[in-house]
């Protein structure tokens, strides 16, 4: 279980089967149907990898199986459990791995993409294949209370809906290496104030639309780019960025997911070397 475990944990960067057990055991207090498709998806992914014989290293990592675990979980939440939602986890899995080892292969990482493509997959041909939905989800979005909303989403990144189990989630972050836990705070606190002040600016766009999002894809680009070690102006500009593509987005009537984070992690990187500071 050391690989699926650490696949887990790579949804916010960590290989430690340990961290990916805990992040496994929060989202079965979340639904644990979410918990259940999470270890479908990365056990569907790590098999793949082990079969296909992709780098050890990275395979104990978990570099290909955090796209399995969270597009399992993701499909759990949008839609309900059938044997067509089995076979929609399983595949995910496999195609994530796939789609994972090719893009670190050329020496791009996939960060979440991969999980992006088959949610608007899913949104796009589910029903057609299958797939039932919810309705109005499995996993609720976040309130505008400070304190809350920054927990919150940061367990929202992997779909934990309860504020408490973010809290849980950033401590554990932070134990690891307490600049982790501070910067995916800092990028949820970020998001909170550019939502508070969203409506001065555009009276006419409610932030309860994209808040959610928002501190998901802001969280997880300082996060992420604190990982690859920019400069931490080079981090609050990531954030900044996921934030205006989130209300992009938005106003465009598109299902972001972490399509955000992953472009502004992208760009920051493109533009940018290993501890580039000043």
């Amino acid at each position: 279980m050391r690989a699926p475990l650490a696949g887990i944990g790579q949804i916010y960067f960590q290989s430690s089967p340990l961290f990916g057990a805990l992040l496994l055991g929060c989202l079965y207090l979340t639904a644990p149907a979410l918990a259940a498709g999470c270890l479908l998806g990365v056990g569907a992914a790590s098999g793949t990898a082990w079969a296909l014989d992709f780098p050890r290293a990275e395979r104990e990592a978990g570099t290909y199986g955090f796209n399995g675990a969270l597009g399992g979980t993701g499909l759990c939440v949008f839609w309900q459990c059938n044997v067509a939602l089995l076979c929609w986890i399983t595949l995910t899995g496999i195609v994530t791995a796939l789609l994972s080892r090719a893009m670190t292969r050329r020496g791009w990482p996939p960060l979440t993409f991969p999980f992006v493509l088959v949610m608007w997959l899913s949104g796009a041909t589910g029903p057609a294949l299958g797939l039932a939905p919810h309705g109005t989800g499995a996993v609720a979005g976040c309130g505008m209370a400070p304190l809350a909303y920054v927990f919150c989403a940061i367990g929202q990144a992997s779909f934990v809906g309860l504020a408490a189990l973010g809290m849980l989630l950033c401590a554990a972050l932070a134990r690891g290496r307490w600049q982790l836990g501070a910067w995916s705070l800092g990028g949820a606190a970020l998001a909170w104030g550019a939502m508070a002040l969203a409506p001065l600016v555009a009276p006419a766009m409610p932030p309860a639309a994209m808040a959610t999002g928002a501190g998901v894809n802001s969280a997880l680009a300082l996060l992420g780019l604190s990982v690859h070690e920019r400069h931490w102006r080079w981090r609050c500009a990531g954030g900044v960025a996921s934030i205006a593509l989130c209300a992009a987005c938005a106003a465009l009537g598109v299902d972001f997911y972490t399509l955000p984070f992953v472009l502004s992690v992208w760009l920051v990187l493109a533009l940018t070397s290993k501890k580039d500071v000043a």
